[in-house]
């Protein structure tokens, strides 16, 4: 039979009538449980070890002292599944406020810390931190505005600032056309002579101190202007630096956290998911950095059958949650079916352990013990499908 013809059969039941036909046999209408190769848009499962995190949210809310959290675990534990409900829920709670920054950031393979400053100074331009500063320094009288530009350590953020001021004073144009300039020189592109002029500036930002200094000065300048709080910001995946191969560019991206994290001893919360083996290596590498990262939460594999069914309940009662919002409206009742018995469960999970033990890993993780239930599930939905 050619592939046209398997995906052609059992089309007539495929889409809302599917959904609708599980729904009033399982109470779901989907599979609760994702495949490995679907790395969001999970439900989120409280964890203990997550605690320690919310009480430093609190703490930098509060007095915004920075703070500085590693989770850390192997591949498939959920690391990215906990960065996401972190992004999520941030987003959510300070969605009305234009002064706290939340920021996930996909660290490059070339190991080049350049990617995240720039990311933040781009999230400040959306935004339009730039201009509200201009026009706040404007608004004040000309000590009390010479006293906030002196909070920059560079002498160009200096000039920048003096010139964002008097351009606000111009013209909305004016204001606007300066503020582009003035994005363009902070994500270090080439100083030209529309630059010169209208920033007074001449020299590149064409390092990561340079840059990381700057961040500095329009961190505290904005913040003594009460036009800034704090920025949330989300590394993933730290362990790909690991793939290039130089050792130096490596320790050089890991010296640039370091850096930013001394350069801002306020008004950053640094979340940092890195492989147990990677935070190894990396320690080793930098120990300067270990003592930035003390405060670190670990998410371990599942090493019980009691820990797997209570994952795999809470998997499918967030699907019918998620089924009786979405068709609950249609007068149909929830099927009550167990889609796995908890012996089917159990079993997959000592199947899955099996497998971690040949290979010398201790436990299951998260990912792997879903992706077995989803295949599992997948057969089932077959059945459905003439």
């Amino acid at each position: 039979m050619s592939l046209s013809d398997r995906l052609k059969t059992g089309a007539q039941k495929s889409g809302p009538n599917l959904r609708k036909e599980f729904y009033e046999k399982y109470g779901v209408a989907r599979n609760p449980f994702p495949p490995a190769g679907e790395p969001s848009d999970h439900p989120h499962k409280e964890t203990a070890a997550e605690e320690l995190i919310i009480t430093g949210i609190k703490t930098f809310e509060r007095d915004h002292t920075s703070q500085v959290f590693l989770i850390e675990g192997t591949q498939g534990v959920g690391k990215t599944n906990l960065l996401n409900y972190f992004q999520s829920e941030l987003q959510a709670y300070y969605s009305d406020s234009e002064d706290f920054y939340i920021i996930r950031y996909y660290p490059d393979p070339e190991a080049s810390f350049d990617g995240i400053i720039r990311r933040l100074f781009q999230e400040f331009h959306q935004v339009g931190l730039l201009a509200r500063m201009a026009l706040s320094l404007a608004a004040l009288p000309d000590t009390k505005k010479q006293e906030v530009i002196d909070i920059a350590f560079s002498h160009e953020i200096r000039l920048v600032l003096s010139k964002l001021a008097t351009a606000s004073a111009e013209s909305e144009e004016q204001l606007r056309s300066v503020c582009e300039l003035a994005f363009e020189w902070l994500s270090g592109l080439r100083v030209l002579n529309k630059h010169r002029e209208a920033l007074g500036i001449h020299f590149r930002l064409d390092s990561v101190e340079s840059k990381t200094q700057a961040l500095r000065d329009l961190v505290f300048c904005s913040s003594r202007l009460n036009l800034f709080k704090g920025i949330f910001l989300l590394l993933d995946e730290l362990e790909k630096q690991d793939y290039s191969l130089s050792k130096t560019v490596v320790l050089r991206f890991l010296s640039a956290i370091r850096a930013l994290i001394d350069a801002l001893p306020q008004h950053l919360f640094l979340l940092v998911a890195l492989t147990i083996e990677a935070r190894r290596r990396y320690f080793s590498m930098l120990p300067a950095l270990a003592g930035r990262l003390q405060n670190a939460v670990e998410l371990k594999p599942i090493k019980s059958a009691e820990e797997a069914l209570e994952i795999a309940h809470f998997y499918v009662g967030e699907a019918k949650n998620r089924a009786a919002q979405d068709l609950g409206g249609s007068n149909k009742k929830p099927g009550t079916s167990p889609l796995l018995k908890d012996s089917e469960i159990r079993e997959l999970f000592q199947q899955s352990l099996r497998r971690a033990s040949e290979r010398a890993q201790e436990g299951v993780t998260q990912r792997d013990f879903l992706n077995s239930l989803h295949f599992a599930v997948e057969k089932i939905f077959a059945i459905h499908t003439p």
